[in-house]
């Protein structure tokens, strides 16, 4: 199978005056079949490295390409990739690297690939932006709730006794499979220099399954910064993937309740869509505006009064968050360990007990009542966005961690 562009030519650099020494990076990533957040933060990592002058180079497969192969070979590859392997080592010798970032390497790429680097004295940084490392099913969320079953476990056979990854037997040993085969090969330990940690939460779930405490940082996602907002439309935004774990649910029954206090604006697509079209269709205050393009949600995100992030899951980074963030709007969250680690109490937002449509209802009331705490909240939002999702910010701690990694590869 060959990469989609496998040979990418370096991008030129730019004379920024950055003190730091200019790194030549590859960018290895295995697509999904669904753009998401993930790829909007790949994207911006590699925009603001080149713009302070780094070499980046691309070198992408995609999931499209499995359904040209048969789905045994393709499990047998994702636990390791021979050909993966070789092509990755001849593009490294060729373009001589000085790090191998890795954002998703499941299931063309797969664990093979830090081997390579490794044979070459490549340094080697992997992003973990989900839980796939110690949750086959990749959420920690199964059947409705929480689920930490398979952290920590060698083989996560509850994963595959469950059918955890796409309700299938096969998907999910793989995935089971490629994690047990790269910890028995001591890939994790000894060809991953620097784990990236989307946040201080995805980082106690990784020690906690037995991951190198003194290997992980933690950087959260960066979010252009398009200005602050006004918050003038009088109106709450949900923003997201319409999926059961993301709270729809709950956040449908709060706004009857909350009715034309504070009217109700959707923007996402997903499984439970018909739910949304139905309440729609009953609630007036509730408005439907399906998937938008990055630019429209920040013109959305800016005007709002509050963004409502309802998930029930331990969503690793809540990247609508720190887009709210950006432009000084503040957020009702349900209340979840990771979530703590993002929305300060009464600063950048309230919290509402999980799964509780009558406590969304009522936060949400009180928030609408109170002009002033919106104003600082607001304020307080905008300072946090500077403070620590900046492109300047996020640049910088990158820097740092690609220096630990250079340091011990």
């Amino acid at each position: 199978m060959m990469p989609t562009n496998s040979s990418a030519l370096l991008e030129p650099a730019s004379d920024t005056g950055d003190v730091r020494k200019r790194l030549r990076v590859l960018f290895a990533h295995n697509r999904y079949r669904n753009r998401g957040g993930e790829d909007e933060s790949r994207d911006q990592e590699m925009h603001v490295l080149r713009s302070k002058g780094h070499e980046v180079v691309e070198y992408l497969v995609d999931n499209k390409d499995i359904q040209k192969t048969n789905y045994l070979s393709a499990g047998v590859q994702s636990v390791w990739n021979v050909d993966q392997h070789r092509q990755l080592t001849t593009l490294m010798k060729d373009i001589r690297p000085d790090i191998l970032k890795v954002d998703n390497y499941f299931p063309i790429l797969s664990p093979s690939i830090f081997g390579a680097a490794k044979s070459l004295g490549v340094s080697t940084v992997l992003s973990v932006r989900n839980y796939r490392l110690i949750c086959p099913g990749t959420s920690l969320f199964r059947d409705g709730q929480i689920c930490r079953d398979c952290v920590g476990s060698k083989l996560a056979l509850s994963a595959i006794r469950h059918q955890c990854y796409r309700n299938s037997y096969f998907q999910s040993a793989a995935v089971a499979l490629s994690n047990s085969f790269a910890h028995l090969r001591g890939t994790w330990r000894d060809s991953v220099d620097r784990y990236i940690a989307v946040s201080d939460f995805v980082k106690r779930e990784l020690i906690r399954g037995g991951f190198p405490e003194h290997k992980i940082s933690v950087k959260g996602n960066s979010i252009v910064d398009t200005g602050a907002g006004d918050g003038s439309g009088g109106y709450a935004l949900f923003v997201g993937r319409l999926i059961p774990e993301k709270g729809i649910s709950t956040l449908l029954q709060a706004w009857k309740t909350i009715g034309n206090a504070l009217p109700l604006k959707i923007i996402g697509e997903g499984s439970l869509e018909s739910d949304v079209v139905r309440a729609v269709e009953t609630n007036p205050n509730i408005e439907y505006l399906k998937r938008k393009p990055i630019s429209e949600v920040c013109d959305y995100m800016g005007r709002a009064t509050v963004l409502v992030f309802p998930s029930e899951w331990y969503e690793p980074f809540g990247r609508s968050i720190v887009e709210a963030y950006s432009k000084g709007t503040p957020v009702i969250g349900a209340d979840t360990e990771p979530m703590r680690d993002m929305i300060e109490s009464g600063q950048t937002g309230l919290f509402f007990q999980s799964g509780n449509s009558e406590d969304l209802a009522k936060t949400v009331l009180s928030l609408t009542k109170d002009k002033q705490r919106l104003t600082h909240m607001r304020e307080q939002s905008r300072r946090q966005y500077l403070k620590s999702y900046s492109a300047e910010q996020n640049y910088n701690q990158m820097m740092t961690i690609f220096e630990h990694a250079l340091s011990v590869g």
